[in-house]
């Protein structure tokens, strides 16, 4: 279980840095996952191709370096959850968290019986004294708030048992509280909606953290005490190489 290189963050009181990968190659994983400057690799379900094979085959290119694998998936969907997890990834993000209903249907479908619904089922080997059901109490989990109902309940979801913080998506944020899409945002309206998750968050005693799509608006977010930032995501990086590599 790969869970403590982001929990380690944590505990040495700092921030995790997330590495964002939409394009579902394990040479991209492998290559992001072998730099050593991120602490986990969130591969995106939700708005990437990543058919099963291309979560199995991220898994295995991760797994040969010192990196938590997240996956970000579109809904609290127990299925996915529990499959996601046997096949190897290390904790979820899941979109559109808007009550603590749905908080709490995220942690029962990564906990197994009594405490959680997860299928007891195993289909990759492990070594001998790999303990599943630990492995269920140390997975990640980070409900999505993206949207006027879950900015209403940020505290009462941060407060469910088993959540381990709140993730920002300030482009779905921004179109449910009607000033559009955008991420890197710096409008008053969503930096206050911000602060005010991140005060839930903290309050509950949890970690929160925001997308973004540069390394300065990152560094922007530690700075503001988000423990959880994201300052590498690969299509719009792979796009800024290749204006900058642009010749005459």
């Amino acid at each position: 279980m790969a869970a403590h290189f982001v929990r380690q963050r944590w505990l040495d009181g700092t921030y995790a840095r997330l590495a964002w990968v939409t394009i579902p190659d394990p040479q991209l994983v492998d290559t992001v996952a072998a730099s050593g400057r991120f602490d986990a690799v969130v591969i995106d379900v939700q708005h990437g191709p990543f058919h099963p094979q291309a979560i199995v085959d991220a898994v295995r290119a991760a797994g040969r370096w010192p990196v938590t694998l997240l996956a970000r998936i579109a809904s609290p969907d127990a299925d996915l959850i529990g499959w996601i997890l046997d096949a190897g990834v290390d904790g979820v993000i899941v979109a559109m968290c808007e009550s603590v209903d749905d908080a709490e249907r995220i942690v029962r479908a990564v906990r197994y019986a009594p405490e959680g619904t997860r299928s007891y089922g195993v289909y990759r080997v492990q070594p001998a004294d790999h303990d599943p059901f630990a492995a269920a109490n140390e997975a990640i989990v980070l409900p999505m708030i993206e949207s006027a109902a879950g900015l209403q309940h940020a505290a009462a979801i941060a407060a469910v048992a088993g959540v381990d913080g709140l993730f920002i998506g300030p482009g779905d944020l921004g179109l449910s509280l009607g000033h559009g899409v955008g991420q890197n945002r710096t409008e008053p309206a969503m930096v206050d909606a911000f602060a005010a998750i991140r005060a839930a968050a903290t309050d509950a005693g949890r970690h929160c953290g925001i997308f973004a799509t540069t390394a300065d608006y990152a560094r922007q977010t530690a700075a503001e005490g988000f423990d959880i930032v994201v300052p590498w995501v690969d299509a719009p990086a792979i796009a800024a190489s290749l204006a900058a590599a642009a010749l005459p």
